[in-house]
C-alpha cells in the first residue's frame, strides 16, 4: 500500500505542475498563447551594429610600396570608416581608366591621387574634383598651417586638391664608379659640369648617364633651373621655346651625350622602354636622372641582387651656378570625387593621411608635404636598414638643402605642349631635323595649342 500511495502522489504532483504551467501568462518563456485579457512584453531586439562607411581610394603607387600599410593602419583604428586602396598605373591608359571610373556610378573612387599638373588642371576644369575649403574646416584641418596656401593653386578662389608629397628630382650615382675615377659626389654643379662627368664615367659596358625617354627631354629640367615658375609660358602668354635659351642648350646637351655614346641611343631606350632603376641598379649606367621615388627600388634586394655598390645623390644641375632650383615639388595631388556619397568621411581620411598616415609612404620614396614633418625622421625612414646600398651623407644633405621648387600657375594646353616637346625632340635626337627647325616647330605647335585652349 505504501508503494501504491507513493506512485499516486507522484502522478498527482506531475499533473499539478503541468496544469499550473499551462494556465500561466507565459512569463516562463514558453511558446504558449497568453491568457485572454493578459499582455505579454515584446521580445527584446538585438541592437544592430551600424555598417561602416566604405571608401574607395585610387592611387598610382603599388600597394606594397606603402599604400596598403597606410590603409591597413587606418582601418584598424577606424572601424566606422573602412578604406579600400585601388591601384591604377600612372600612364595614359591608366589615367583613362581613372577618368572612366570618375564618370561612372558603380565602384567610383571616393578620393584619388593625380600626379601631373596637366591632369590636375583638366580634372578640376571637368568637374571631377570637389571643393575642399568647407570640408577641411569641418575636419579641423588647417590647410595653411599644414600645407601652406601659397603652395596650392586655387581655381575660382577655391581649393580643389591637397598635395601629399614633397618630391625631389635628383641625379643618382653609382658611387663605386664615381670613386674609381676619383670624383666626389657633386653638391652644387652646372649642366656643363654634369655633361663632362657623364662622359668621364662612360666605359665599356656602362654608359655615363640615363634619361627616361618617356619623360620630357632634359632640356625641360635645364629650362626649369633658368625659369622656375611657368617655364613653358612667357609674359605674352605664349610659349618660351625661342625666348628661353636653356631649351636650346638642353636639347643640344642631351644630343651631344647621345652622339658621344655617353648615354643610350634614343631609339633603343625608347623602343625597349628602359627604366632608370633597372639601368642604374644593374650597373648598366653610372648616373640616372630620376626622383626620390626611385629609392624604394634601391632597397629591393630580391629584384636587384648581388650589388656591390652604394647609390649616392646629387642635386639637379643648374643653368647658373649658385642657384638650387628643383624640378620636383609638391605632388601626389589628392582630390575628392564630387559624386562621392561620403565626402566628409573622405576628408577625414585625407586629413589623417596628410598629417600622419603618409609617414608610412616614406620608405617607398615619398616624403610628406606637411610643413610640420620631421625631415630627420623622414631621412631615417627613407633609408631604413639599407645603409649598405645608400650613401646616407649625400641623401641627407640633399633633403636638408634649401631649394626653390618649380611651379605652374598657368597650365593652358600643357598636355599638348608636353606631347609636342617629346615628339619634336625625338626627331632632333634621331637626326631627322636640325635644332633650329626643332625649336621653330615646337614654338608653333605650343603657341597654336595655347591659342586653341583659350
Amino acid at each position: 500500500m505504501n508503494k501504491k500511495f507513493k506512485v499516486l502522489m507522484s502522478t498527482s504532483l506531475v499533473l499539478t505542475t503541468v496544469l499550473t504551467a499551462c494556465s500561466s501568462g507565459g512569463n516562463s518563456g514558453s511558446s504558449g498563447n497568453p491568457a485572454p485579457g493578459s499582455s505579454s512584453p515584446a521580445p527584446a531586439e538585438t541592437p544592430k551594429t551600424a555598417e561602416p562607411v566604405k571608401l574607395r581610394f585610387w592611387g598610382g603607387v603599388p600597394p606594397e610600396s606603402g599604400p596598403q600599410t597606410v590603409v591597413d593602419k587606418w582601418n584598424q583604428a577606424n572601424k566606422d570608416i573602412q578604406v579600400e586602396y585601388v591601384r591604377f598605373v600612372n600612364d595614359e591608359s591608366g589615367n583613362t581608366k581613372l577618368d572612366t571610373a570618375l564618370l561612372s556610378t558603380n565602384d567610383a573612387p571616393d578620393l584619388y591621387i593625380t600626379y601631373s599638373d596637366a591632369n590636375l588642371n583638366r580634372r578640376i576644369t571637368a568637374g571631377m574634383a570637389e571643393p575642399l575649403d568647407e570640408l577641411a574646416k569641418k575636419a579641423n584641418f588647417n590647410i595653411d598651417e599644414i600645407i601652406g596656401l601659397n603652395n596650392i593653386r586655387k581655381t575660382d578662389g577655391k581649393v580643389y586638391y591637397l598635395p601629399a608629397t614633397s618630391s625631389y628630382q635628383m641625379i643618382l650615382l653609382n658611387k663605386a664608379s664615381l670613386d674609381a675615377i676619383g670624383e666626389k659626389v657633386p653638391a652644387s654643379w652646372t649642366w656643363d659640369e654634369f655633361a663632362a662627368l657623364a662622359k668621364k664615367l662612360t666605359k665599356p659596358g656602362q654608359y655615363g648617364v640615363y634619361f627616361n625617354p618617356a619623360w620630357e627631354p632634359i632640356a625641360y629640367d635645364m629650362a626649369m633651373t633658368q625659369k622656375p615658375t611657368d617655364v613653358y609660358y612667357g609674359d605674352d602668354n605664349l610659349s618660351t621655346f625661342l625666348s628661353l635659351p636653356a631649351f636650346k642648350k638642353g636639347l643640344e646637351l642631351q644630343k651631344s651625350l647621345i652622339d658621344a655614346k655617353a648615354t643610350y641611343p634614343f631609339s633603343e631606350a625608347s623602343m625597349n622602354k628602359l627604366q632608370p632603376q633597372d639601368e642604374l641598379l644593374n650597373g648598366k649606367v653610372a648616373m640616372a636622372h630620376s626622383g626620390t621615388y626611385l629609392i624604394r627600388y634601391i632597397k629591393d634586394e630580391q629584384a636587384y641582387p648581388n650589388r656591390n655598390f652604394k647609390v649616392a645623390f646629387a642635386p639637379i644641375p643648374q643653368y647658373e651656378k649658385g642657384s638650387n632650383v628643383n624640378s620636383g615639388g609638391l605632388g601626389d595631388h589628392m582630390l575628392i570625387n564630387p559624386k562621392s556619397k561620403n565626402k566628409e568621411a573622405a576628408m577625414k581620411f585625407l586629413a589623417w593621411y596628410l598629417t600622419e598616415g603618409n609617414m608610412d609612404m616614406i620608405p617607398g620614396g615619398r616624403l610628406p608635404s606637411s610643413k610640420k614633418a620631421d625631415m630627420d625622421k623622414a631621412a631615417a625612414l627613407l633609408i631604413e636598414k639599407a645603409d649598405k646600398y645608400i650613401d646616407r651623407e649625400s641623401l641627407v644633405q640633399l633633403l636638408q638643402a634649401s631649394v626653390t621648387f618649380k611651379q605652374f600657375t598657368k597650365t593652358p594646353a600643357q598636355a599638348e605642349i608636353q606631347k609636342a616637346f617629346k615628339e619634336e625632340a625625338e626627331k632632333y635626337f634621331m637626326n631627322a631635323q636640325p635644332i633650329d627647325a626643332t625649336l621653330a616647330a615646337l614654338k608653333k605647335r605650343a603657341d597654336d595649342a595655347i591659342k586653341a585652349a583659350k
